[in-house]
């Protein structure tokens, strides 16, 4: 169990690396008490100073940061963690811009934001050129997908809840690497997602997920050859 399942099991983590807490009742609920030491951190409420995440201290061990209800505008002093692999926003509602993402390149692969309708991102995503997984999911809307040209690695793009305004998914087939996908459905869409979900299940026939099961329940990662635990 690692980052790159779409569902980590926390659980089954060494206790050192993994880190929770929450800012606004300033108490932390896992037996590691020290952010510095983790490569997992799930952070409630996070506050920013002057940059984004001045409360927080370097890392060079961090792996996995999810953010809930954080009140970051934009990602400014996000390169302090440079070797984080996954990075995760839930309900940051404040966020609005991808100012200093682009400190994240040499190292993030999965970028997963959701519940930020003010965000819209210039050019510092498109920097991000080792990005397997994107999802900006209820988000502000997206002029054209044409920027997904400018992510060479990507292999799963999902923009539920968020309104691409040209109406063009075209770029979606025509990318060479990506293999699934997901939005709702909207009229001025040239393509539905059953319609592009079946293309691109014909444009690569191979099975490219690996799961894991807990009882009654599983996961799966996104297999794309070249990552380390």
């Amino acid at each position: 169990m690692d980052w790159r399942y779409n569902t980590i099991w926390f659980e089954q983590l060494e206790q050192g690396d993994f880190f929770t807490k929450d800012f606004k009742e300033n108490s932390i609920s896992t037996d590691n008490k020290d952010f510095g030491s983790a490569k997992y951190a799930i952070l409630w409420y996070l506050k920013r100073k002057l940059g984004s995440f001045d409360n927080l201290c370097d890392s060079d061990r961090l792996l996995y940061l999810e953010l809930n209800w954080a009140n970051i505008t934009d990602f400014t002093g996000i390169g302090k963690f440079n070797n984080l692999k996954r990075l995760e926003l839930h309900s940051c509602v404040k966020l609005e811009s991808d100012n200093g993402l682009n400190q994240l390149s040499d190292s993030i692969e999965f970028l997963h934001i959701n519940q930020s309708k003010k965000f819209k991102f210039d050019h510092e995503l498109c920097e991000l050129k080792k990005l397997k997984v994107l999802r900006l999911n209820s988000c502000g809307p997206i002029e054209s997908l044409d920027f997904l040209s400018h992510l060479p690695s990507l292999v799963d793009f999902r923009f539920v809840n968020t309104n691409v305004l040209d109406g063009n998914l075209n770029p979606v087939l025509e990318h060479p690497t990506i293999r699934s996908v997901g939005f709702f459905n909207k009229r001025h869409y040239n393509l539905k997602e059953d319609k592009l979900t079946l293309e691109l299940g014909n444009k690569f026939s191979e099975e490219h997920k690996t799961f894991a099961y807990k009882g009654d329940y599983s996961t799966f990662r996104i297999d794309y050859g070249d990552n380390n635990s």
